[in-house]
């Protein structure tokens, strides 16, 4: 029968044991004597054995989580304030810049026009967007004509006969005909970034966007 009784092989436990003997308290004092009692088993133990049946498995268990549970607690509250110190890092520098993403609404401003992406998942030779108010009144059409694939497109704030519109918040729909039918493909919008808010928890980082609202960083396509 091959046994255990290998001194060589278990000298580390006893050293860590002699090295860290000094610093520990009543309660680690306890862990320490089964740790001892452990070393002392496994030392002479059969090989061909397991532990299972002495209950080992429990105990190393029980010491392990009453010993480290606070220490896990510190580590877990030190991981959470680091990704939030970086979620906050990166929202801050997104303030001010434009991202994309999925929408069909657009915020006009008297400076800027407006951008857009078009998701064309069928070639169509007749790509065209239409834009509207609020409120569903059209405003203009864009014929853009043959199109596949990520198809990119811009509004320059004018209506159909070339008159500048008030700015605002503004609607739009692409569609082209694919295999033979009307099809309406989805759209994402360019936008600015007004302001973030640092989730708590389990709750990630948002993003406050002009004309559109709130948006979950996860769902930012691209960063402008």
């Amino acid at each position: 029968m091959i046994k255990g009784n290998n001194d060589n092989a278990f000298s580390f436990l006893t050293g860590l044991q002699a090295a860290s003997a000094s610093s520990k308290d009543d309660g680690q004092w306890a862990s320490e004597g089964f740790w001892a009692s452990m070393t002392a088993q496994l030392l002479n133990q059969d090989l061909q054995k397991s532990l299972v049946s002495d209950g080992f498995p429990e105990q190393i268990t029980a010491f392990s989580t009453v010993g480290d549970i606070g220490e896990l607690d510190n580590s877990f509250e030190g991981v959470a304030q680091f990704m939030q110190s970086d979620q906050a890092l990166r929202g801050s520098a997104l303030v001010g810049r434009s991202v994309l993403v999925s929408s069909s609404i657009a915020n006009l401003t008297s400076k800027d026009g407006i951008t857009g992406q078009i998701n064309v998942a069928e070639p169509v030779l007749d790509l065209k967007v239409l834009i509207s108010t609020e409120t569903g009144v059209r405003v203009r059409m864009l014929a853009i004509g043959p199109a596949s694939g990520d198809t990119h497109f811009t509004w320059d704030g004018s209506d159909d006969d070339g008159q500048v519109v008030p700015a605002g918040v503004y609607q739009y729909k692409a569609s082209g005909t694919a295999v033979g039918d009307n099809t309406v493909f989805a759209t994402a919008t360019l936008a600015k970034v007004d302001s973030v808010v640092v989730g708590n928890g389990n709750q990630g980082l948002t993003v406050n966007l002009a004309g559109i609202g709130s948006v979950p960083f996860s769902e930012v396509q691209e960063i402008i």
